[in-house]
């Protein structure tokens, strides 16, 4: 999938259209990091679990990994919220910017 591509001169600013779109893409990457992290976490885990770690190391450790699995949740709230505004946005969008890109990244969130 192509990315919305932000089109600047010097003196111009990006659009609202650029704007929500760009918020979108970052919480969607922010998402699938945390994810990734979270995978990393767990796995660093049961190595800890595995090689006998000190007991108070690992609840802290596992503090870290509940941590990380709160924000997805959040994320995900946030992600629908965004995607709202910009399908609205793009539902009343008059200019002659292309919106495809935008509309693949509603797809890709569920919307």
């Amino acid at each position: 999938m192509r990315t919305a591509q932000l089109k600047l001169t010097p003196d111009m600013s990006p659009t609202p259209l650029e704007i929500k779109t760009k918020a979108v893409q970052r919480l969607l990457k922010e998402e699938q990091l945390y994810l990734k992290e979270i995978s990393e976490q767990e796995e660093q885990l049961q190595q800890m679990r595995a090689s006998d770690t000190d007991e108070y190391e690992i609840k802290k450790y596992e503090k870290v990994l509940d941590e990380s699995k709160r924000m997805v949740p959040e994320l995900k709230k946030k992600i629908q919220e965004h995607a709202k505004g910009l399908k609205s946005y793009i539902e009343d969008y008059k200019g002659d910017e292309d919106t495809s890109d935008s509309k693949a990244l509603l797809q890709k969130c569920g919307i």
